[in-house]
């Protein structure tokens, strides 16, 4: 009887300080979260991160740039079918997410550039549709609830609207498939036979959506600004915001790509500059990161990021713009 006793006190034991272990955690990671807030106030800046050592490392390295939101790929950019998402790697993404502090709102993974939703090519579309669901599962495992996606191109061969209704019925039958993640559209620049440059396209996708709580946009700057929307004029950023929600709504706004552009305004280019050293320049940015608009949204950069002004040196730049 004796040494069951003992043996009972000490799983007791046990269980209270994993309890003290666990609740420790929490206030550590709340403490982090108030921190970010309080430096940063209601602006989310980061990059999109590696996950090169295991997935779980995108925390750590967004950390390391002094990030406090971030963008990641959940699996590589080269091939249609990729092994299943480790449980355990997956388990462990979710306790660093935790330990840190970070909110799934401001995790924003980005799809693959093989998927094609809105391709004409039925063998392009099938694998690109099973590569969203595949996608999306993969959130769900990862404890996130926002995925990033290009929307299409019909590649000259259908019209705008035939890829409309292709992209919205991937998505559908997506959500089918999947729990809770909301699908986030990206704009486009126009660029090719894509589809997204201008906001009503995306509108269009978004109104043949069933559940319309599942899907939302994110802005690429360098994709509007070539598109049309000067976001460099005075006053640019506020017009493209207010056009944005007579077109489609902010409500449906989820995220920002925070890219200058290397073509100028209206070029329909998707290439990338460092942030001030493009045609749009410093001054937009001023205006995003102090727009209230855009308060608790991921804001990802994905900038070329030369010698001496990499991720790190960037969001530091934006950061110093906000006025507190």
């Amino acid at each position: 009887m004796g040494p069951r006793k003992i043996r009972k006190r000490k799983n007791e034991d046990s269980l209270g300080g994993e309890k003290v272990e666990k609740d420790t955690e929490e206030n550590e990671a709340e403490e982090r979260r108030d921190r970010r807030r309080k430096d940063h106030g209601n602006k989310y800046i980061g990059a999109q991160v590696g996950i090169q050592g295991g997935i779980w490392k995108a925390v750590e390295s967004c950390m390391e740039i002094g990030g406090n939101c971030f963008a990641l790929f959940l699996g590589s950019q080269r091939s249609w079918k990729r092994p299943a998402l480790d449980q355990t790697a997956a388990a462990k993404f979710r306790e660093q997410c935790s330990l840190q502090g970070f909110d799934p709102a401001h995790i924003l993974p980005h799809g693959s550039y093989l998927m094609n939703c809105g391709s004409p090519k039925e063998d392009v579309f099938e694998k690109s549709q099973a590569l969203l669901v595949d996608e999306l599962n993969r959130c769900s495992l990862l404890g996130l609830n926002l995925y990033n996606f290009h929307p299409g191109s019909s590649l000259g061969t259908i019209t705008t609207q035939q890829c409309v209704e292709k992209i919205a019925g991937a998505i559908n039958h997506a959500h089918q498939q999947t729990p809770t993640v909301v699908t986030v559209l990206e704009n486009m620049s126009g660029q090719g036979n894509t589809v997204g440059g201008k906001f009503a396209e995306l509108k269009s996708i978004i109104d043949k959506v069933r559940d319309q709580t599942r899907v939302g946009v994110c802005l690429d700057t360098c994709h509007a600004f070539a598109a049309g929307y000067d976001l460099a004029a005075e006053g640019g950023v506020k017009a493209m915001l207010d056009e944005f929600d007579q077109e489609v709504g902010l409500h449906y706004l989820r995220a920002l790509h925070l890219n200058d552009s290397k073509g100028k305004l209206g070029c329909n280019l998707d290439r990338h500059e460092d942030i001030g050293k493009g045609h749009i320049g410093v001054s937009a940015f001023r205006d995003i990161v102090n727009e209230p608009r855009l308060d608790n949204i991921p804001m990802i950069l994905e900038t070329p990021g030369r010698t001496g002004f990499k991720d790190a040196e960037q969001i530091e730049l934006l950061y110093s713009l906000c006025k507190n």
